[in-house]
């Protein structure tokens, strides 16, 4: 690569660059998802995706966020490598990249909106009943809630709208939550499983975003500027799940989750 092509990338982001927003815009949102990575299992990664498309198109932001979240992956699967649990990744992998595999055939054709939207209220309904059940001390509600076992069916059908929603709008966090959470395992299990889950389903996008000539080397240029952003919001996030306890981290999840439904909603609409 010679120095002439970088110096044409650099070009092409200058007038970015010049806005004293569009950095620390890009760095918030890689900060959000290196923190929900590696502290909460995804939970506060959904708004990292909606704050990138502030200043960037969103194919550029899908492509931009993929080798950061790689990286992000590996790491915290090695930090939390011990508490996985295999007889749960399996089934939420198989879902993954069956949704996957149905956005890039139908990618061009799809109404991500109204998908998005449907993931949304899902996220709203989720976070709201676990959020009645705590403020109103609800026995009935949570003895429902522990008993949901992770069945092969509700993961298929879960984790599938997350790996279509991942590719489409790194929104993937949100069904997933909502597969894994109503389980009840404790914090670095529920971190563990969810991290060893989507550094593999993120490793198959690869593939796919370069038959959909969605990388390029630009993108992966702007992604390189945003590398050291990464040790710190991956140190912060393990800080934040080790100070807390099984019950404060589910109560923290499940506000994220509803946040995270808030903000699809709204900016699918508005």
């Amino acid at each position: 690569m010679n120095d002439a092509y970088f110096i044409n990338v650099y070009d092409k982001f200058l007038s970015h660059t010049i806005d004293p927003l569009f950095l620390p815009i890009l760095s918030l949102a890689v900060v959000c998802v290196a923190i929900s990575k590696s502290g909460f299992g995804g939970g506060l990664g959904g708004l990292g995706f909606p704050i990138m498309v502030l200043v960037l198109p969103p194919k550029v932001a899908l492509a931009v966020f993929l080798p950061l979240i790689l990286l992000t992956d590996i790491w915290v699967v090695y930090v939390w490598r011990k508490f996985f649990i295999f007889e749960i990744i399996w089934m939420m992998v198989l879902g993954g990249v069956i949704g996957q595999v149905i956005c890039w055939i139908f990618f061009d054709y799809l109404n991500d909106k109204t998908i998005l939207i449907l993931i949304g209220l899902m996220a709203l309904i989720t976070s709201l009943k676990y959020l009645m059940a705590e403020m109103y001390n609800n026995k009935k509600l949570r003895d429902a809630k522990d008993k949901i076992k992770p069945t092969l069916l509700r993961a298929i059908t879960w984790c599938s709208l997350s790996g279509f929603s991942s590719f489409i709008a790194w929104a993937g966090a949100i069904p997933a939550q909502i597969f894994l959470l109503p389980i009840g395992i404790d914090r670095r299990k529920f971190v563990a499983t969810m991290s060893f889950y989507f550094f593999l389903i993120n490793f198959t996008k690869i593939p796919f975003f370069i038959n959909l000539n969605i990388l390029s080397y630009d993108t992966m240029f702007l992604s390189l500027i945003l590398i050291p952003i990464l040790p710190f919001g991956i140190v912060l996030g393990k800080w934040l799940n080790l100070k807390l306890s099984d019950k404060m981290f589910y109560h923290i999840s499940h506000i994220a989750l509803f946040l995270c439904g808030i903000n699809l909603i709204t900016k699918q609409i508005f």
